[in-house]
Order: C-alpha cells, then sequence, then structure tokens
C-alpha cells in the first residue's frame, strides 16, 4: 500500500508514509469543515476561522507561533475548501515535534482575543473587496451563484461583510467545538520521520481532544432544469466570463473520463479551445477548461477573457467545440496525448512530499474508499474515445449557466448562441 493508517482512541485517523529521500516531513491537519458547512448567518467562519487561528492561541502570541515554525526553517499555512480546512507545516525531521505542537496547540486552544477578531474582520473584508476588483476570479464566484443558488455551495468561501458582521467570539467558540473533534479530524504525515516518535508526539499532543460527532452538510439536491445567467457590468477593458455544466461527484467513476475529456478540450496548451481561440483566432490570451467535484455535485467550467467584440465568436467556437467531441468521437493519438498528460501531472506532482501529504490527507478527510496511486493511473489509462464521448454527451447535452463581468450586458446574444 501506498501509505499507512492508524486511528487514536479519540477517532483521529492518522495517515502517513515515510519517504527516507527527503530531509524534511510534511504535516498537515484536515478539518471537516468547510463552505458548505456553513449556516448561511455565518457564511466565511470556516475561512475566518482559519485566520484567527494564526493569531494566537491560550499559551502563544501569533508572533510567537510563527516564531516557532520559521526560526526552525519551517513553513506553515492553511486554506479553507468548500468540504474540508487544512492547517499544514513544513519543517525539518528533527523538528517534527515542533511541528505536530504548533498545529496542535492552534486547532485546540485558539484564543480569540476580541480585537483580534475585529481586526481580522476587517482584513477579511478587504480580501474580499480585493477579489471582486478582480475580475478574472471574481467571475467563478459568480458561476458558483448561479449555478448553486440557495445552497452553500452557492457562496464565497469568504463570507460578505454582512455575515462576518454577525459571528462574535462565542460563535467562533462553538464553532471549535463543534467541529475540532476526533470524527472531524484527519492527520496526514508524510516525509521524513520515525514512526514509534511519529505516534508518541501526537498522542502526547492530540489525546485530550474529544470524539465527538461527525459533522453534516446539506446535500445538493435543487438542480435547474433551464439555462440561468449572471451577468455584471462594470467599466473595464475586458469581458470575463464562465460557462457551466453540472458535472460528476467525487466518487462517480465517470470523472475519470470526464478528466481526459477536459484535457482533450481546454484543459492545456495542446487543446482545442486553446488552439482554436487563442492560436488559430488570437481572440484571447488565455481561455481554459476546469474540472471539479464535490461529495454529490461536480462541476464543468470554460473560462476566457477578452474584448467585448469578440466574445460572441468565442462563445461560438465553444460551442462548435462542446458540439464536435460530443458528437464525434475523438483520435486515438488525442486520446493518448492527453491520458499521458493527466497521469504524467499526477505522478510527477506526488514526487513533491507536501503535494502527497495534501494528497492523501484530502482524500482520507472526503472519500468514501481511498484510491491508491496505482488505482488512479489505471483509471486514466483504462479510458476509450467511447467513454470521453459519453460523458460529453451526457454533460454538455445539460443546461448551461452563464457568468460574466464586463462594460456592457451580453446575456442577449450569449444567450442566443448557447439556447440556439
Amino acid at each position: 500500500m501506498d501509505w499507512k493508517i492508524q486511528n487514536l482512541e479519540n477517532g483521529i485517523p492518522v495517515i502517513y508514509k515515510q519517504r527516507d529521500d527527503c530531509y524534511s516531513v510534511s504535516i498537515g491537519f484536515f478539518i471537516c469543515c468547510g463552505t458548505r458547512y456553513e449556516p448561511s448567518q455565518h457564511s466565511g467562519i470556516s475561512h475566518f476561522v482559519e485566520h484567527l487561528l494564526f493569531k494566537g492561541t491560550e499559551t502563544r502570541s501569533a508572533r510567537e507561533l510563527k516564531e516557532a515554525i520559521e526560526g526552525r526553517g519551517g513553513t506553515f499555512n492553511a486554506f479553507t475548501a468548500e468540504e474540508v480546512t487544512c492547517y499544514y507545516v513544513k519543517i525539518l525531521e528533527p523538528h517534527i515535534e515542533t511541528g505536530i505542537d504548533i498545529l496542535s496547540d492552534m486547532i485546540r486552544n485558539p484564543l480569540f482575543n476580541p480585537e483580534e477578531i475585529n481586526r481580522e474582520r476587517n482584513v477579511i473584508i478587504e480580501e474580499i473587496n480585493m477579489y471582486m476588483d478582480i475580475p478574472a476570479r471574481y467571475v467563478f464566484d459568480l458561476l458558483d451563484e448561479v449555478m448553486f443558488t440557495n445552497h452553500p455551495l452557492g457562496t464565497s468561501g469568504l463570507g460578505t461583510p454582512e455575515t462576518l458582521k454577525n459571528i462574535d467570539r462565542n460563535t467562533l467558540i462553538e464553532f471549535i467545538k463543534k467541529f475540532h473533534t476526533g470524527n472531524n479530524i484527519v492527520i496526514s504525515v508524510v516525509g521524513k520521520f520515525k514512526e514509534e516518535k511519529l505516534f508518541k508526539l501526537i498522542e502526547n499532543f492530540l489525546k485530550s481532544i474529544p470524539s465527538g460527532e461527525r459533522s453534516q452538510f446539506l446535500p445538493f439536491q435543487n438542480y435547474k432544469n433551464q439555462p440561468d445567467y449572471k451577468i455584471k457590468t462594470k467599466e473595464i477593458e475586458q469581458c470575463h466570463f464562465c460557462l457551466g455544466f453540472y458535472s460528476y461527484p467525487r466518487e462517480d467513476e465517470r470523472r475519470f473520463s470526464f478528466s481526459v475529456a477536459n484535457t482533450i478540450l481546454g484543459g492545456n496548451m495542446s487543446s482545442r479551445l486553446f488552439n482554436e481561440v487563442r492560436e488559430n483566432r488570437g481572440l484571447a490570451y488565455d481561455i481554459r477548461s476546469y474540472s471539479k467535484s464535490y461529495y454529490d455535485t461536480g462541476a464543468a467550467i470554460i473560462s476566457a477573457g477578452l474584448s467585448p467584440e469578440n466574445l460572441t465568436e468565442c462563445i461560438k467556437i465553444i460551442k462548435d467545440q462542446i458540439n464536435l467531441i460530443s458528437e464525434t468521437t475523438v483520435k486515438e493519438e488525442e486520446l493518448e496525448r492527453a491520458k499521458e498528460y493527466i497521469a504524467s501531472q499526477f505522478l510527477m506532482g506526488l514526487e513533491d512530499p507536501m503535494e502527497y501529504m495534501l494528497w492523501i490527507g484530502e482524500q482520507k478527510a472526503t472519500r468514501k474508499k481511498m484510491l491508491s496511486v496505482k488505482d488512479v493511473e489505471e483509471k486514466i489509462r483504462k479510458v476509450t474515445v467511447e467513454d470521453v464521448q459519453n460523458v460529453c454527451k451526457d454533460i454538455f447535452g445539460k443546461n448551461a449557466f452563464f457568468a460574466m463581468i464586463g462594460p456592457e450586458d451580453k446575456k442577449e446574444q450569449v444567450s442566443k448562441i448557447l439556447e440556439g
């Protein structure tokens, strides 16, 4: 097996892989909380907590936390996603105790100083304002809103100024009590370490965490049965748009076929959309397609930024290309190139112990059944031309959703193309 798993008495699973070719060890504490676990009135609380955990604990100031890691040459950070929040450290093997100690202190004993809460609330509001001023980034939030309306998946992980103002110290403390429990935590460790020492340290720092209950999120069920659009006019030079379709959940085997299809369509510089829109027509600097999967749903997304006068031509090309890949089987050589690209990128990424740690940690926290490296590679390489055509027919045969930020409203022109 690529890794080992051992459970603590309080329910925390520790998934780990020893790498003797490393000098360092990467440690991640995954919490089963994120955007889709949040009530609407407290949207953004997971990300808010993530920020505040770096602002000091009951025994260490913010500066002491940073100096403990960085003073030993290490790095630490965190991220909040829809279904998981992760706090992680990369540090040389002799300092593994410091890494585990700091992460444990942060998730167990956050101080939540009222002054820091107010200060960091303002910081996040500025972060929200910053992203709203970046159309190429903000347009993805608009697409989520239109695809997952009235559901946590349709909200920004940052929250809003209004929801952040609803979050006080008591709310934050209750959040920690609910989510920072044995049944909501996964610890992932990859790199150089001694197994016996690792578990002695983890037991010492985390055995007092209560088991608690595994937290639940709201399932997504309200799929829309007709196209929908969200367009914001703004005095900028370009139109930034996203075109979205409902796709497959994380456990659906068809997601491997669509990953290959996505690579062929717009996943890299060899893709059809990149060649048609940028190389052959010169309509956009960057055009890409993406695939993302959650526990119970997913999304296929195509995005680009370009001059308003080029928008309708670009949308026509995109529609032609998704029709072509849905109605005509791809060539074997194109299929093999895409499969080799995905498999190679996956394997090369895992050469980095940090990436490996994040991969197995997120799997353990979010999947019913984990996949080995061999499993993933085999599933990619087994995809056929028929599989690609079938998933494209399925996904692109559904209603399209469109979000755009630009200097003028182009809904009428775009809808005629997409629905024509």
